[in-house]
């Protein structure tokens, strides 16, 4: 699924910044229909802004799945560096409830299958 909205997500690290901003550490995957595989397609670093937004992404732990709101992606390329920011901004989100575990990133770990009307799920976890 990406990072977009609408994108289902595991959080793996939540850093508060302050009243107004959280980092979270956070990453999804897909199920491979071919290879029967979870394939990761994020893992990265998001800034939470906004008060509620980062207050409540302050109070999740790892383990934790959401669901992405509002979201944006941003880059900025700076000449003396000669480099290219990205930056990764959630200005909302869900709790995620009754989902199953996803792997960490690069863990290796294969998860179980999540079968659906269609023969299988785009749904990391």
């Amino acid at each position: 699924m990406g990072f977009r909205t609408g994108a289902h997500a595991k959080v793996w690290d939540v850093k508060p910044k302050s009243d107004h901003i959280t980092d979270l550490r956070i990453s999804t995957s897909f199920k491979n229909k071919k290879t029967d595989q979870w394939e990761e397609d994020f893992s990265g670093f998001v800034t939470v802004f906004g008060t509620a937004a980062a207050s409540s992404a302050a109070k999740l732990r790892k383990g934790d799945k959401i669901k992405l709101g509002d979201c944006d992606v941003t880059t900025k390329y700076v000449p003396e560096r000669k480099t290219t920011y990205t930056n990764y901004k959630l200005f909302s989100f869900d709790i995620d409830f009754g989902s199953t575990t996803m792997p960490e990133p690069g863990s290796g770990e294969v998860e179980p299958p999540d079968e659906d009307n269609t023969g299988g799920s785009r749904l990391p976890f």
